[in-house]
């Protein structure tokens, strides 16, 4: 597996980078900055994460395009007007954006036949959004039933604002952590949870393997060529 400086920066991975980055600060660094401002943050986050995800993804479908820009303006439209029919519909297609750029990540890391630094970052990329797909469709079934899930009381602040405690709780579970300072209500938000830790310990069990059999048969070709 050649990790040499010249093949990490060839033409593609800067921009792989920048993906992994803008997804990171998203869900681990907004957080430290004021409510007010981690909405605006959140926003433009959201909207780097979807030129990127374009950018970085398999781009050949014609609604590819319009879906992203959509998705980006809806982002816009929904934070200014705060209507609660804009909200369901921008999450809506937020959710659905991001699951397609999570497939074509996925389908590159199955279609390689070595390790290389991109798919690495494929994988790393993916397990987060993942994890921030979910946090949208917590926040999407918090805000339809508050009652679905124990969050802290709201204080009269919008559900972007408490997107943080939707991510925080959805990487607790998915990584199958569980402090219980967050819980299920209702049944069905049980039935997620039980979907998103499942979900969480798939994924990691199915790309390690398919990455050590794809390392090891490198490896093993590598020999052979010898």
């Amino acid at each position: 597996m050649n990790l040499s400086i010249n093949h990490f920066f060839r033409e593609g991975i800067k921009w792989k980078v920048v993906f992994l980055i803008s997804v990171i600060f998203t869900v681990f660094f907004v957080t430290f900055f004021p409510l007010p401002i981690q909405k605006i943050l959140y926003d433009v986050s959201f909207t780097l994460i979807f030129l990127l995800g374009y950018l970085n993804s398999e781009r050949k479908h014609p609604a590819f395009i319009p879906l992203a820009l959509s998705a980006v303006v809806l982002i816009w439209i929904s934070a200014y007007f705060k209507l609660l029919t804009l909200f369901y519909f921008s999450s809506s297609l937020n959710i659905f954006f991001f699951a397609i750029v999570v497939k074509s990540l996925i389908t590159n890391l199955a279609n390689s036949k070595t390790i290389t630094p991109l798919i690495i970052l494929d994988s790393i990329i993916a397990y987060l959004l993942i994890g921030l797909i979910f946090s949208m469709i917590v926040a999407l079934l918090d805000r339809h039933d508050p009652t679905a899930f124990n969050f802290p009381a709201a204080d009269g602040k919008s559900v972007i604002l408490h997107l943080d405690d939707f991510i925080y709780f959805t990487f607790v579970t998915l990584s199958t952590t569980g402090y219980g300072d967050i819980t299920p209500l209702k049944p069905y938000a049980r039935s997620l949870c039980i979907l998103i830790a499942i979900t969480g310990q798939m994924y990691i069990g199915i790309i390690i393997a398919m990455l050590v059999g794809k390392y090891a048969a490198s490896r093993r070709d590598e020999r052979n060529e010898e």
